[in-house]
């Protein structure tokens, strides 16, 4: 497997950081991979260390499982899992639950690792986290920690500085639109005529008191307009609602149903089973609007989604990006055929966008590498945290940084923000028809292409062996970026530098003779065609 530029990019902070200071946090959107990061880094530090032993922690049983898939395909390491009966310590990478470990008489049987990994660290000031740290920097002081999370901000005032002193790598959810990684948004500012109402509501607890929201947002009239706008802007689109409390999602979901619409309230109580049911049926379409109070802004992943209703007012932009984020995901045709997503439309009926900016805004051509010679970090000037050269807010205390700019360049479409993914692909890629129409790059273990047919781009794919899958239907953008990502994926970057010479030499003489054979003209300085014939 290939690491995408950026995530070999994190990799190699987090090693430096974690070298330097014994501790840092890595700040990716959803979409990012922050999982294959994670497994990168454990295998580049365990490679050469046999007998150290490397905690994951998570704080919920689906993540585990995810987890535990995931970096175990990366890194081909053994592995164990540590959660309610289970105590099996003897793996290379130990999968911790935070609910189990957070017991004083499970953490006495707790061994000693050499690195300690924490998904969603936002969440690991809370004293469960504290108190696993805690035994893990008892039992080794050495210890290295690496902390990942897609919005660091807690927003209640407790801090992350007690566990890391630096952010080691942070990533623009706006780089991984612009790359086809994630689908962009378009978003719509929509007045129910109760800003003022809204305006007024006071804050407890970090964020506004959703009651009065409940109160202001949850009337019937309301939620029939709520109904009336998603129909006339996203009545084809899979549609998941934040709402300001259990009951207003209740509401929510009834006011569809009575629209003839196919709504249900998922709930943080449902039992495990229920809720992947109720997901599964969600996916399948079986479900078209989901309604939530804050449930599903960590740990869920519907590709379907395309529509994020905003019904909630959100004092943290951290909150809005999470919320807007369950929505960026590319389709695989492969698994949800029929379903062509290419952006995913936000409707905000509760002002988060015209107080944090539409994520639209977030997307700049900037970039922030240092100049030669220049330090890449900087020190926060309010707590001191070391920060990415080119952080515009403090992932700690929330200090922002402004600076000038010769020259402000604004996008007004995403078409202006295309990075050259055949640039950055260590594949070679090879113009078909020499129109741009058809790309094919190829490996040892596969092939994969992406073709225009007027109107949408097709990326389709073959493992060697096995048959044509598609890849991803959308922007070009979008199915050079799947195309690339599944060579990754089967491929070594030995392979690629192999399949791009090999791309390169002129054609042998066995495999002119079997082109002649094949009744194919073959020209043995021809670098292109001749080689996918």
């Amino acid at each position: 497997m290939i690491p995408r530029d950026y995530q070999k990019a994190a990799v190699d902070a987090a090693r430096d950081r974690t070298a330097a200071h014994g501790n840092t946090m890595l700040v990716l959107p959803t979409g990012a991979g922050k999982t294959a990061i994670a497994g990168f880094y454990i295998g580049e530090e365990l490679e050469h260390r046999r007998h150290d032993r490397v905690l994951v922690l998570q704080h919920t049983d689906e993540l585990i499982d995810q987890n535990r898939s995931a970096i175990g395909t990366v890194t081909g390491l053994a592995t164990s899992v540590v959660k309610a009966e289970q105590d099996d310590w003897d793996g290379r990478i130990v999968f911790g639950s935070v609910q189990t470990l957070a017991r004083a008489n499970r953490r006495e049987r707790m061994a000693p690792v050499s690195h300690l990994v924490i998904d969603e660290c936002h969440r690991s000031a809370a004293q469960s986290y504290q108190s696993i740290i805690d035994e893990a920097r008892a039992l080794n002081p050495e210890i290295k920690l690496l902390g990942l999370s897609a919005t660091p901000g807690r927003g209640d005032g407790r801090s992350l500085r007690r566990t890391f002193s630096n952010v080691g790598y942070h990533l623009k959810i706006g780089t991984l639109i612009s790359r086809g990684l994630l689908v962009p948004p378009r978003t719509y500012t929509i007045d129910l005529g109760v800003e003022d109402e809204l305006a007024g509501l006071g804050a407890t607890a970090g964020d506004f008191d959703m009651r009065a929201a409940d109160k202001v947002l949850n009337r019937s009239v309301l939620n029939e307009a709520v109904v009336e706008h998603w129909q006339a802007k996203a009545a084809d689109r899979r549609t998941i609602f934040f709402c300001a409390t259990v009951d207003h999602a209740d509401a929510v979901a009834a006011a569809f149903r009575t629209a003839g619409v196919t709504a249900e309230t998922i709930l943080g109580e449902m039992p495990s089973r229920t809720r992947a049911d109720l997901i599964a049926r969600f996916d399948r379409g079986e479900v078209q609007v989901l309604t939530n109070c804050m449930v599903l802004t960590e740990g869920f992943d519907s590709q379907p989604v395309g529509c994020i209703g905003i019904l909630r007012p959100m004092l943290h932009k951290g909150t809005f990006i999470q919320a807007v984020g369950r929505g960026l995901r590319r389709v695989d045709p492969a698994r949800f055929s029929g379903i062509v997503k290419t952006d995913c439309v936000v409707l905000d009926f509760a002002g988060a966008a015209l107080r944090h900016g539409s994520l639209e805004q977030e997307i700049t051509l900037d970039e922030d590498d240092p100049e030669p010679g220049q330090t890449p970090w900087k020190l926060c000037p309010t707590c001191e945290a070391e920060l990415p050269l080119g952080a515009s807010i403090c992932d700690f205390c929330g200090h922002v940084f402004t600076r000038e700019r010769a020259e402000a360049r604004l996008l007004t479409a995403f078409d202006m923000m295309e990075i050259d993914l055949l640039e950055r692909s260590p594949f070679a890629w090879c113009d078909l028809h020499g129109d741009g129409q058809a790309m094919m790059a190829s490996g040892f273990n596969g092939w994969a292409g992406v073709f225009h047919d007027g109107a949408l781009w097709h990326a389709l794919g073959q493992p060697k062996g096995r048959a044509i899958r598609p890849l991803a239907i959308g922007t070009r953008v979008q199915a050079l970026a799947a195309a690339d990502d599944f060579l990754r994926a089967t491929e070594t970057g030995t392979a690629s530098i192999k399949s791009r010479r090999w791309l390169n030499d002129p054609a042998t003489m066995k495999q002119m003779d079997l082109l002649q054979r094949a009744g194919h003209e073959a020209n043995g300085l021809d670098f292109s065609l001749s080689k996918y014939a």
